[in-house]
């Protein structure tokens, strides 16, 4: 009897491994790789803002401890502050403040710009309320309701008053509205525009425009040239006339001269009586005998 032959295939089946073993292993590894360098990145990241947000508050620790150390001297000063002795100064600082915030001149020039026909103002008064604005007590009379109507009309348009509020109003016996107003001021006022002025513009006309005077230039006068001819010398004699009292026969030849001085000849009508001599004022002893 023949053996049956049996079919047997011991190699094992092929698979995508034993195909790709390769390529797989080494994606494998390229994928790793790049998970281990994320992971760096990420563990770096957290670290350096863990890092920056540890700075932030070891500063923001300081500034908390200056804080309170410059919260404890200040609630030191002020409890060594007298308010009753400060007071006063408090005061004049807090009035010095409102006139430089808004000074009469400007708070006049805008109720000026303000002012309509046939309405007048007779008392203004200025405070300052818990919101530090300022407040404008405004009492006025005017001859009709019309002209009190314009001047409300015209505040609502200047932008220095925030707004304005009729407190009271009644007619009076003459005729005419008496009424008071409060009329608080913008808190930021715009710039302040000057008044038109009234009247034309006076123009200088060319012809009598300032023209400038040439002064007369004086001549230079230059000084006379000096001889360089040589004086002639004085005489040596000592006990001899002086030279400007020589004779003209006695004067040496080259010698200067000088002119000899007459008197004036006295006027009788100009002079008055001469006085006479101590000697002949003085009385004759004959004569006293």
């Amino acid at each position: 009897m023949a053996i049956p032959v049996l079919k047997l295939n011991l190699a094992p089946p092929p698979t995508l491994w034993r195909r790709q073993h390769t390529l797989l292993s080494w994606s494998v590894l390229g994928l790793g790789i790049l998970a281990l360098a994320a992971v760096g990145g990420l563990t770096w990241r957290a670290y350096h803002l863990a890092n920056r947000v540890g700075r932030e508050a070891f500063l923001l620790s300081r500034q908390t401890q200056d804080s309170i150390a410059r919260q404890g001297s200040i609630q030191n000063q002020l409890k060594a502050i007298n308010v009753q002795k400060e007071l006063p100064r408090w005061r004049l600082a807090e009035r010095i403040l409102g006139e430089r915030s808004s000074p009469w001149s400007r708070l006049t020039a805008e109720l000026e710009r303000s002012l309509v026909q046939d309405m007048r103002i007779r008392s203004l008064q200025r405070s300052r309320g818990t919101d530090q604005q300022v407040i404008v007590k405004l009492k006025g009379e005017a001859r009709t309701r019309a002209a009190e109507a314009a001047f409300v009309e015209s505040v609502e348009k200047n932008p220095y008053f925030a707004q304005i509020i009729l407190d009271r109003e009644n007619e009076r016996p003459g005729g005419g509205v008496e009424f008071e107003f409060t009329m608080p001021l913008a808190l930021t006022p715009p710039t302040y525009v000057a008044l038109p002025t009234f009247g034309p513009l006076r123009k200088v006309e060319p012809s009598k425009a300032a023209v400038p005077v040439k002064l007369p230039v004086k001549p230079i006068l230059k000084p006379a040239p000096v001889s360089n001819t040589p004086m002639a010398a004085m005489p040596t004699n000592p006990t001899g006339p002086r030279p400007g009292i020589i004779a003209a026969g006695n004067q040496p030849q080259g010698a200067p001269t000088r002119p000899l001085r007459q008197a004036p000849e006295p006027n009788s009508e100009e002079e008055g009586p001469r006085r006479r001599s101590r000697s002949l004022n003085r009385p004759n002893p004959e004569e006293r005998r």
